[in-house]
C-alpha cells in the first residue's frame, strides 16, 4: 500500500512550540506537498508543522478542499498508552503517534494520526469522521475539529506507535460510531453570525449604559417566567394550538423533533448568544438539529448539551421529572388520550416489568427464565415500548392485545448497542427467542390494524424493510403455561441463541412453527413466479447432508461425534462461522431423521467410547431407546 499522502506541510524544524509572529510564519509558509507518512512523522519529532487538511486559495477553514489525514490532540493529562489501549479496543489504529512540545512526563501532551483508506473530498463526510473520532476517544481538545487545523511538531525525536501502513474507513467509523451528540463539533465550528441584535428589539433604549450592565440589567422575559414556573405567560407567549396524542411516543416525538427551542426562550440568533444558564458576557451559546432532526442547546463554556426537556428542567430547578413533563404540556397545551382499556393495559405490562426484575417470574416459569436470561433487556425494552405505544383500543388487534411496532435497528439503539449489523443480529434473536416462548407475538399483516400499519409503511422505503409489529399478551395463568412449556420444549431441542433462524425452527418444528416466527418470510417466489411457502435454501441442505455423512461416519467408526469434530473436518470445505451456525441450525433434523441423540458423556460413557479428553464433552450417538 503506497504512504504518500497529500497535506498542507512546513520543514522548519522548531527546537520550541512557535510563539507570537512565528505562528504567523508558519501560516504563510505551509505549502501543499505530497509526502510519505513515514518522512512526515520524523519531521514532526523533530519540530515541523503540518495542517491534515488540503487548502486551496487561503489558509481558511473556507479553502478546504480534500483531506486523508486526520489529527487528535491529547492535553487533558490522560496517558499515551491509556489512549492508545482505547482506540485499539474500538478497532480503530492509528498510522502513528508522537508528543507536543509541551510534553512532560508528569502530563502527557500527545497527538494520534489517522490515515484514511481514501482521500475524502466530501466536507460533509470530512466532519462527520472528525467528530466521531473525538466523539468515541473523548477528552480531545475542540480545535482539533476546525478543516484548517495546524498541527506544531515537537521534540521527542521519536515517532510512537508506528504503523504506516495502517488505514481507518470513514464509512464503516461513522456508520458504527456516530452518535447525535457529536453534531455539537460541527456546530460549534460554523462562522458565527456577526449580525448584532436590534437594542431596541430587546427592549434596551438607553444606548450611553455600558454593553456588560445592559446584559445583567436585561432579562430574557421567557427564560424569567419559565424560572418562576409562570405557565399563563408562556401559554400567551408561546399561543400553542392544542394537541391531542394517541399515546406518550407521539407525544414525545413530538416534543423532541416539533417543538423550536429558539422559539422557547426568544432567541433570534441560533449560532451565537450569550447562554441562559449563567452569567454569560461572551457568547458562548448556539442551538443545532441532530441529524434525526432533534435540537440541542449547547453552552460551549459549560460544556453541556440538552434537549428541550432537560433545559426546561435545568432553567425552572425541577426537582421532579414528572413535573417538568406537566409543565410542558401545560405551556403548550399539550395532552395525551387516555382511556379505560389504556389504564389497564398499562397496569398489565408494570405487572410484567416487576415480576421480571424483582425475579417473580422465575418462580412463575423457571425453564423459560432461565432460557431467556440473556434477553430479559431486550424483552424489559420491548416492555417499556409497548407501553408508550398504548393507543386508542382503535389500535389493539381482536383479542384487545397491545400492539405496537419497532425496527431491530432502533430496538438495539435504545439498548445502548453500537449499530453495527452483528449487534442488530444479536438483538433480533433474542427477539425471535422471546417470540418462541410467546412472551411477545410477532403479526402478519393481516393481524396489524390498519391505521399503525399504514404509519409504519410511512417511515420505510417497502413492505420488506418495515419495522416488525408485535402483541403483547397478559401473563394470565393459561398464557404462563403455554410460556413455560415452551421453554422446556426450547431445552429439549437444544437450541441455541447462535442457530436461531427460519433454517432452524424449520428442520426442528417445521413450516408452521417458523412459519409463526417469521410470518414476513413464509412465502417465496419459484423459478415459475408462483407464490409457494418457504422452505430451506439449497446451500442449506448440501452442508446439512455434508454434515448427516459426517456425524454418521464417526459413530461408525468410533461410536460417538462430537460437534467440533465436524467443524474441523468441514473446514476445508465453509468457513468456521458457517460451519457451527449450520450444525446449530441441523442438528436436531439430523438426530431425528438418523435416530440419533446428544448427551453429556459421564465417566461410564467416557470409558465406553474410550474418550480421552479432560472434562465432560457433549457428544452424539445412536439413541438406543
Amino acid at each position: 500500500m503506497g504512504n504518500d499522502i497529500k497535506c498542507m506541510y512546513f520543514n522548519h524544524k522548531f527546537k520550541d512550540k512557535p510563539q507570537g509572529k512565528q505562528c504567523g510564519w508558519v501560516q504563510k509558509n505551509l505549502t501543499q506537498v505530497n509526502i510519505t507518512i513515514e518522512n512526515l512523522a520524523d519531521a514532526l519529532v523533530y519540530g515541523a508543522s503540518f495542517k491534515p487538511g488540503v487548502l486551496a486559495g487561503g489558509n481558511k477553514a473556507e479553502n478546504w478542499i480534500e483531506q486523508q489525514l486526520f489529527g487528535l490532540d491529547f492535553d487533558n493529562g490522560i496517558r499515551i498508552e491509556e489512549a492508545y489501549n482505547k482506540v485499539i479496543s474500538l478497532g480503530i489504529m492509528p498510522c502513528f503517534m508522537y508528543t507536543t512540545f509541551s510534553h512532560e512526563e508528569k502530563h502527557h501532551k500527545f497527538r494520534m494520526i489517522f490515515c484514511n483508506n481514501i482521500i475524502i473530498t466530501d466536507g460533509n463526510i470530512r466532519d462527520k469522521l472528525q467528530a466521531t473520532l473525538m466523539g468515541i476517544i473523548g477528552g480531545i481538545d475542540e480545535v482539533c475539529f476546525n478543516r484548517d487545523r495546524l498541527f506544531f511538531g515537537g521534540k521527542g525525536h521519536t515517532v510512537l506507535y508506528p504503523n504506516y501502513d495502517i488505514r481507518i474507513n470513514a464509512e464503516s467509523i461513522i456508520k458504527k460510531y456516530w452518535n447525535d451528540e457529536f453534531e455539537q463539533y460541527i456546530s460549534n465550528a460554523k462562522p458565527k453570525s456577526k449580525k448584532k441584535k436590534d437594542r431596541t428589539d430587546a427592549g434596551i433604549k438607553n444606548k450611553t449604559v455600558d454593553t456588560a450592565k445592559e446584559r445583567t440589567t436585561y432579562e430574557n422575559p421567557n427564560v424569567k417566567a419559565i424560572k418562576e414556573h409562570d405557565i399563563e405567560y408562556l401559554r400567551k407567549a408561546l399561543a400553542h394550538d392544542p394537541i391531542e396524542f394517541e399515546n406518550k411516543n407521539e407525544f414525545w416525538d413530538y416534543i423532541y423533533s416539533e417543538l423550536d427551542i429558539a422559539e422557547l426562550i426568544d432567541i433570534d440568533d441560533l449560532k451565537s448568544f450569550c447562554c441562559v444558564l449563567h452569567d454569560d458576557h461572551n457568547p458562548s451559546a448556539n442551538i443545532f438539529t441532530t441529524q434525526n432532526g432533534i435540537q440541542k442547546y449547547r453552552c460551549c463554556s459549560e460544556n453541556l448539551t440538552l434537549n428541550i426537556k432537560q433545559l426546561i428542567e435545568v432553567l425552572g430547578d425541577f426537582k421532579s421529572e414528572y413535573k417538568a413533563i406537566q409543565f410542558i404540556m401545560n405551556i403548550y397545551n399539550l395532552s395525551i388520550k387516555e382511556s379505560q382499556w389504556s389504564i389497564e393495559q398499562r397496569e398489565n405490562i408494570d405487572l410484567m416489568i416487576s415480576n421480571i426484575t424483582l425475579n417473580k417470574f422465575k418462580e412463575l416459569c423457571p425453564q423459560a427464565d432461565k432460557n431467556i436470561k440473556y434477553a430479559k433487556d431486550t424483552f424489559l425494552m420491548m416492555l417499556s415500548i409497548a407501553r408508550n405505544n398504548v393507543y386508542s383500543e382503535k389500535f389493539s388487534n381482536d383479542d384487545g392485545e397491545i400492539v405496537f411496532y419497532v425496527t431491530n435497528k432502533k430496538l438495539s439503539e435504545y439498548l445502548g448497542k453500537d449499530n453495527g449489523q452483528k449487534k442488530i443480529d444479536k438483538v433480533s434473536k433474542y427477539v425471535k427467542m422471546l417470540v418462541y416462548h410467546d412472551l411477545i407475538r410477532i403479526l402478519d399483516n393481516d393481524q396489524i390494524p390498519k391505521e399503525l400499519l399504514k404509519n409504519a409503511l410511512k417511515y420505510t422505503n417497502s413492505n420488506k424493510n418495515r419495522a416488525n409489529f408485535y402483541a403483547i399478551l397478559s401473563w394470565v395463568i393459561q398464557q404462563l403455561s403455554t410460556i413455560e412449556n415452551n421453554g422446556v420444549r426450547w431445552k429439549e431441542k437444544g437450541y441455541r441463541i447462535a442457530g436461531v433462524s427460519f433454517d432452524m425452527f424449520y428442520r426442528s418444528e417445521g413450516f408452521d412453527v417458523a412459519a409463526s416466527i417469521y410470518p414476513q418470510y413464509k412465502k417465496k417466489k419459484n423459478e415459475y413466479g408462483e407464490i409457494i411457502d418457504c422452505s430451506t435454501t439449497k446451500a442449506s441442505d448440501e452442508r446439512t447432508l455434508k454434515i448427516s455423512k459426517i456425524i454418521l461416519q464417526c459413530i461408525q467408526q468410533k461410536g460417538y461425534c462430537t460437534e467440533k469434530e465436524v467443524v474441523y473436518i468441514l473446514g476445508n470445505k465453509y468457513r468456521y462461522e458457517i460451519n457451527e451456525t449450520q450444525i446449530k441450525r441441523s442438528l436436531n433434523e439430523i438426530m431425528d431423521l438418523y435416530g440419533l441423540k446428544k448427551v453429556k458423556a459421564n465417566e461410564a460413557l467416557k470409558e465406553q467410547y474410550h474418550i480421552k479428553s479432560e472434562g465432560y464433552p457433549n457428544i452424539i450417538i445412536e439413541d438406543i431407546t
